[in-house]
């Protein structure tokens, strides 16, 4: 029975299959064969697609950091509220004053940002940080205890979950551009096993000065594949069993 590389194959394995065959057909110059050259131009291809494709596919969309970042803003924004509300409760009606200024602009966008998604948060952050930032709430903070400090590390944990939710979202819209590896899969795997394989196998036996030492290797490198396949497979089933006996 002719060998052809199982199709159960990861995207990664296809890869390696693919770059093995490239490397082998580059040993020699078929540049006469017509068909060989198209097939070797094709597998080049689609094995530069598979490689994007499994590239960005690993790619990490930031979920944890956003998370993590999503955290030390909100914390740092109830941390910035809770020092207004200190010096409003101070018996100094100066710093209470100016404290209730700064308060009331905060009610009056959102108290409770740290309630909201992500997209909704960050922009009414924003605003927020457009009202405080004029040059009479600056002056307002400066004469109060800790509310200037924890401004400005409210503002930069912001910068920081800004960022990192821009780089989650730019990895996403990669994904959703990007050809699935599990469809180039399909497709390397066929023109090894439609195209390659027994094009070379029917040359290395009329032709076998020129095409048997590269079916070979193409196939020994093939079997290798397989045979992970196979070791995988079998594993697989045996913890199965496993499993099994043990319910």
């Amino acid at each position: 029975m002719e060998t052809k590389l199982l199709s159960t194959c990861t995207a990664n394995e296809a890869y390696d299959a693919n770059s093995n065959c490239l490397s082998v057909l580059s040993q020699k110059d078929f540049s006469s064969d017509v068909n060989l050259t198209n097939i070797s131009t094709k597998l080049g291809q689609k094995g530069a697609i598979l490689l994007d494709s499994i590239g960005v596919e690993k790619k990490s969309e930031y979920t944890s950091e956003i998370s993590n970042l999503d955290s030390d803003f909100d914390s740092s924004l109830i941390c910035f509220k809770k020092f207004v509300d200190a010096n409003l409760a101070l018996n100094d009606s100066e710093k209470a004053l100016k404290a209730n200024k700064i308060s009331s602009k905060i009610e009056a966008n959102n108290p409770f940002l740290y309630k909201l998604g992500y997209e909704e948060q960050m922009t009414q952050a924003l605003s927020l940080f457009s009202d405080l930032d004029q040059e009479e709430f600056q002056t307002a903070m400066a004469d109060l205890y800790g509310v200037k400090e924890s401004y400005t590390i409210c503002k930069a944990n912001h910068t920081k979950l800004q960022s990192m939710y821009r780089k989650g979202q730019e990895v996403k819209a990669l994904k959703e551009k990007v050809i699935p590896s599990s469809v180039i899969k399909r497709e390397v795997t066929d023109i090894i096993n439609v195209q390659l394989i027994p094009y070379l196998r029917v040359l290395s036996d009329t032709q076998a000065e020129m095409y048997e030492e590269t079916y070979t290797k193409i196939i020994h490198y093939i079997e290798l594949v397989n045979t992970k396949i196979r070791t995988r497979r079998s594993r697989a089933t045996t913890e199965e069993e496993v499993s099994s006996e043990v319910e």
